[in-house]
């Protein structure tokens, strides 16, 4: 302030205020020194201070992150949720691991393709081996002729013959429901060629599972399992439609095939991807049109083996990293695909069948008899559809059929616990599907007990009449929720297609695929 700034005015209050005689405290210069605390003392003052829980609060709780620090580390692979969960909302949030480049395979179409040797894996870690596991070599089966028992369908511009068909496990009632529901699923097929989950007839699936890719895949797996190509069978410009839309659809770089790549990561997308591989693969197998169906058939090849983990060997919703982890539902799609190129004359390297067999180890359990969804998930997790899956797989990578815990899965298959029923709460397509073609390899009894009464039910509970006409078509269809059915059926989120051409495909499995241990 200087010195004439005027000075500055007093409050009235404070104007007005008188000092008042009060008590003085003198302190001594060396009381205003800090002293050196003992840490006796230091815990008393804490005590009377009442701060003793906060500390002991805090050191619980450094504990407590430090153990969660170790599991984390421990388990890295369940980070896999990071990756997908968010990334599918933004694809350039994809990780680095993931953005592999194709793997590039040589197209040759041979009638006789034999599996082609090459060598071993960089990086293969499977886990520990089990006393069973580790004394089966992985031999893909061998896949030469494996559709040639389709010409007994309805397909191919000729009638089944019965003798064949029964011999087979077929029968005249099952042949006449396939005709109908190959019927259904022909009118479904819109304009473009495609086939839709989620509307267009009633009860149809829900929108969070939309694909068009996997509902026209799994049509024309209905078709081509019954004979049906794109130049032979009643439907054969059906089937010639719906697989020119699977071309043009396809990510002209990747090869990927799911028509919902905004939505990359969702879990249709691999399911559909895997099945639009499988359906181009028979059709090229069928057909040997290597011109036409053989470059996307290779280019669906070569995204499915870019997209496998490098390490532990399966596959997930969308291409896999090692901080990710895959399921069995999805590998078991993924691997049938890459048998079906091989049947198509494409080459698949014997090093992603290693892979494919380490992961399966990872989700076995009772030694290979049982199987589970993820490798962590705990060994009272294995289902009836899983274990199915899971043994159908080890079929194809070369399981001896009198292979021990091959016999003990399917006693477990055959138990009243997994008993085929049209019921609430039993109807389980999925688990049939696959419980029906892993028997049908295995043939004898098994095979002639349980599939008969689960083809006669099926067609039972086809829907015989209603309408034949859209918005209100039924006829030939099955309906996905009545019963409801068991809550991996997924049924009820996939809607009457769904539930159609899976049932469709289990009366197929007497001439679908030639029993793997047929003589």
């Amino acid at each position: 302030m200087s010195t004439t700034d005027p000075p500055a005015p007093r409050s009235a209050p404070a104007a007005r205020r008188k000092l008042r005689p009060g008590w003085s405290l003198k302190v001594a210069p060396e009381d205003l020194s800090l002293r050196p605390m003992s840490f006796k003392d230091w815990l008393r003052e804490i005590w009377f201070a009442g701060s003793l829980g906060v500390i002991a609060s805090m050191i619980a709780h450094v504990i407590a992150m430090i153990v969660m620090a170790l599991i984390v580390i421990s388990h890295p692979e369940r980070t896999e949720a990071d990756p997908y969960l968010i990334s599918w909302l933004d694809p350039s949030q994809t990780p680095p691991e993931t953005k592999r480049k194709p793997v590039s395979l040589p197209l040759t179409i041979a009638t006789a393709p034999t599996p082609s040797p090459s060598a071993p894996p960089e990086t293969v870690t499977p886990p520990a081996a089990t006393a069973y596991s580790s004394q089966v070599a992985v031999r893909p089966a061998d896949v030469r002729g494996a559709l040639g028992g389709r010409g007994a369908g309805t397909g191919g511009g000729g009638a089944a013959n019965p003798g064949e068909l029964e011999r087979l496990g077929g029968s005249a009632s099952a042949q006449s429901a396939i005709k109908s529901g190959l019927a259904w699923l022909a009118r479904q097929q819109t304009s473009d060629g495609r086939w839709e989950l989620h509307q267009g007839y009633p009860d149809p699936g829900r929108s969070v599972v939309r694909t068009d890719t996997g509902a026209t895949a799994l049509a024309l797996l209905a078709l081509l399992g019954a004979g049906h190509t794109p130049y032979s069978g009643d439907h054969a410009q059906v089937v010639k439609k719906g697989l020119q839309w699977l071309i043009d659809v396809q990510d002209r770089e990747t090869g990927d095939l799911h028509d919902q790549r905004q939505e990359e990561g969702r879990q249709p997308a691999f399911y559909a991807h895997a099945m639009g591989t499988i359906a181009l693969c028979e059709a090229l197998a069928m057909t040997k049109d290597d011109r036409w169906l053989g470059p996307p058939a290779q280019k669906a090849v070569e995204y499915l083996l870019g997209s496998q983990h490098p390490d532990n060997g399966g596959w997930k919703y969308r291409p896999i990293s090692r901080m990710m982890v895959g399921d069995l539902s999805v590998t078991g799609w993924a691997l049938m695909a890459l048998h079906t190129a091989r049947m198509a004359g494409l080459k698949v390297p014997q090093a992603d069948f290693e892979r494919a067999s380490a992961f399966l180890d990872s989700v076995q359990t009772q030694q290979g008899a049982r199987y589970k969804y993820e490798p962590l998930d705990p060994a009272n997790r294995v289902t009836a559809a899983l274990t199915a899956e899971g043994l159908l797989c080890r079929q194809w990578l070369g399981w001896p059929k009198d292979h021990p815990p091959m016999q003990n899965g399917v006693n477990w298959l055959l138990s009243d616990e997994n008993a085929p029923e049209w019921m609430p709460g039993r109807r389980n397509v999925y688990a049939w599907y696959y419980t029906a073609q892993m028997l049908h390899n295995l043939g004898g009894d098994p095979w002639q007990k349980w599939y008969p009464p689960v083809r006669d039910t099926i067609v039972k509970h086809q829907v015989s009449g209603g309408s034949a006409k859209s918005p209100n078509d039924v006829r030939g269809s099955w309906h996905p929720t009545q019963p409801p059915g068991l809550g991996e059926e997924y049924s009820d989120k996939a809607g009457r297609l769904y539930v159609t051409a899976m049932c469709l495909l289990i009366l197929e499995t007497p001439y679908r695929h030639r029993p793997l241990y047929e003589e």
